[in-house]
């Protein structure tokens, strides 16, 4: 039976489809979507007529979203206020 496979294994999964992305992340799929349109999820890879999120550009673009509280400052070099910087 050398074709067969085993479904009782546990395969990692490398891909996503919509629905299954915005279970993974707790959003509806719709946010899904709005989110790939904001630029804080990739674009899907597409085959045929079937779209599929890697799973490791998922995780790489979400670990660049900012944490909750935490403020950036920006900081101009031409404000005189470097000092904040090092502070």
């Amino acid at each position: 039976m050398g074709n067969t496979v085993d479904l009782s294994r546990n395969v990692p999964r490398l891909g996503l489809n919509r629905s299954e992305v915005a279970l993974a992340i707790g959003v509806s799929a719709n946010t899904v979507d709005l989110m790939v349109e904001e630029g804080f999820l990739p674009r899907p890879r597409k085959w045929h007529s079937r779209k599929v999120w890697l799973v490791a550009e998922i995780a790489a673009a979400m670990s660049e979203w900012p944490e909750d509280g935490i403020v950036k400052q920006r900081v101009d070099a031409d404000d005189g206020d470097d000092w904040r910087a090092s502070a």
